[in-house]
């Protein structure tokens, strides 16, 4: 066989491997752009209550969902400070349901708290709020000492406490989750294990499990795309 021949079989080798190739080539490139896309997807609203019509500034109109956001509260934090909802307007928040005797999930939740608060140090958007289940022993002083076992920085981590019919109103109907509901079969408080990541219209975002570090990874990069997200919801 020349060379010229055995040139053209080859051309025509390839130009088929190319015409298989190319089709899976462009399966696997959409597949990973769709990954990515689920990668970055933006964390999701909440409990919608209802509709809204707004005015862009071009003049049009459109229909947006309205979403359960918590309802004013005013508590007392570890320096003996008041702390309202007006505090955290504007603020990517974490909040959670713990006591300081907990002897069980209460000290995974906040070591991963910790967390949180270690990795966006530098950002004074994010805070961390950290309402007690048990308001009768838990004084501003008792959360100070407490917060003091997690190196809590003062303005960037919140131990509240309050009445507790309050707490447990704001629990159940503001961020929907169960708190200072009876006991245990263990005589604990019964609370929920969850932190509930908020935006600064003070929507719930997400919940995540706070005793699973995977999770609060999960938490954690949400929060970064909500930073990335400013202004624009």
């Amino acid at each position: 066989m020349d060379s010229n021949k055995r040139g053209r079989i080859v051309a025509s080798l390839i130009g088929v491997l190319l015409a298989l190739l190319l089709p899976v080539g462009a399966v696997l490139i959409f597949k990973f752009k769709e990954k990515d896309r689920v990668l970055v997807k933006i964390p999701k609203f909440y409990y919608p209550v209802g509709l809204d019509t707004i005015q862009d500034l071009n003049g049009k109109i459109r229909i947006d969902t309205l979403y359960h956001t918590i309802p004013y509260f005013n508590f007392t934090s570890q320096n003996k400070q008041a702390f309202t909802s007006d505090d955290v307007t504007g603020k990517i928040w974490i909040a959670e349901f713990f006591y300081t005797s907990c002897p069980g999930i209460c000290p995974l939740m906040n070591s991963q708290m910790q967390r949180i608060q270690n990795e966006f140090m530098g950002d004074d958007k994010v805070i961390i709020c950290s309402f007690t289940t048990d308001p009768v022993n838990d004084s501003a002083e008792v959360l100070k000492s407490y917060g003091e076992r997690y190196n809590a920085v003062s303005g960037k981590w919140y131990f509240l406490t309050g009445s507790r019919d309050s707490l447990q109103a704001l629990a159940r109907n503001g961020f929907k989750i169960t708190a200072i509901d009876g006991l245990t079969t263990d005589g604990e408080i019964n609370h929920s294990n969850k932190l509930v990541l908020m935006d600064g219209k003070k929507r719930i975002r997400g919940y995540y499990d706070g005793t699973d570090s995977s999770s609060v990874n999960k938490l954690m990069g949400d929060i970064v795309l909500l930073i990335s997200r400013d202004g624009k919801e």
